[in-house]
C-alpha cells in the first residue's frame, strides 16, 4: 500500500513545468560511504529504449567499489527476461568534483549522485549521449529492494527539474535474479566486495 501511495505521489508530482536548474551534487560526498549494494528501485528516462521496454523491466542490483584515484567500479546486473541475469562491469571516471562521474564505454557523459543518506537511499541523474541524442536519467538507488519515502521524496523534487513527467518513470518489481551475480552485502558495511 505504502510502495502504491508513493508511486502515485512520484507520478504527481512530476506533472510540474519543467524549470531549468542546475542538477545538485551530494555535498562532501564520500565513496567509502557510497560503496557496496544497491538496488534500483526506481527509474525515470525520456529515453525511447527505457519507455518501450519499462513495463517489462525488473529491480537490477549495482555493486559499488570505489578506486584509490577517485573512480567507481561498477558491477551491475539486469535481471533477463529469461529468469537470467546479464552482468556488465564498468567504470564511473571522477569527474571535476566529488560525486560527479562520467563513463563513456556507456554513453554517459553526465553522472551525478544528486542526494545519499548512504545507509538508505540514494538518488542519481544521468546525462546520455549517444547517436547526437541527449536523454536523461533519474535513478533511485536502495540498500534493500524497497522503497524509501525520503529517497522517493528527493527524486519527486528533481523530477520535473530535468524535465521529465509522469509517464517516463517506472517503479521496478523485486526480484532474487541477480542475486547471485552480484554479491550481497549490508548497506551499513564499507568492507571491499570480493571479485567473482
Amino acid at each position: 500500500m505504502l510502495q502504491a501511495l508513493l508511486a502515485g505521489s512520484i507520478l504527481a508530482l512530476l506533472r510540474v513545468t519543467p524549470g531549468q536548474a542546475e542538477v545538485p551534487i551530494q555535498a562532501s560526498f564520500d565513496a567509502s560511504q557510497f560503496q557496496g549494494v544497491w538496488y534500483v528501485v526506481g527509474m525515470a528516462s525520456d529515453d525511447q529504449d527505457f519507455q518501450d521496454n519499462k513495463d517489462n523491466m525488473k529491480m537490477p542490483m549495482v555493486s559499488v567499489t570505489p578506486s584509490a584515484n577517485g573512480d567507481l567500479a561498477l558491477k551491475l546486473g539486469y535481471p533477463t527476461p529469461d529468469g537470467g541475469c546479464q552482468k556488465i562491469d564498468t567504470t564511473y571516471a571522477k569527474g571535476a568534483v566529488d560525486g560527479q562521474f562520467s563513463d563513456a564505454a556507456m554513453a554517459q557523459t553526465d553522472i551525478r549522485v544528486v542526494a545519499t543518506d548512504y545507509r538508505n537511499y540514494a538518488v542519481l541523474y544521468v546525462e546520455t549521449q549517444k547517436a547526437g541524442t541527449r536523454n536523461v536519467w533519474l535513478q533511485l538507488y536502495g540498500r534493500n529492494p524497497e522503497m524509501f519515502p525520503e529517497g522517493a521524496q528527493k527524486m519527486q523534487q528533481l523530477a520535473p527539474q530535468v524535465g521529465l513527467n509522469p509517464s517516463q518513470g517506472a517503479i521496478l518489481p523485486k526480484t532474487d535474479q541477480c542475486a547471485g551475480t552480484i554479491s550481497k552485502v549490508s548497506g551499513k558495511s564499507r568492507q571491499d566486495l570480493s571479485p567473482e
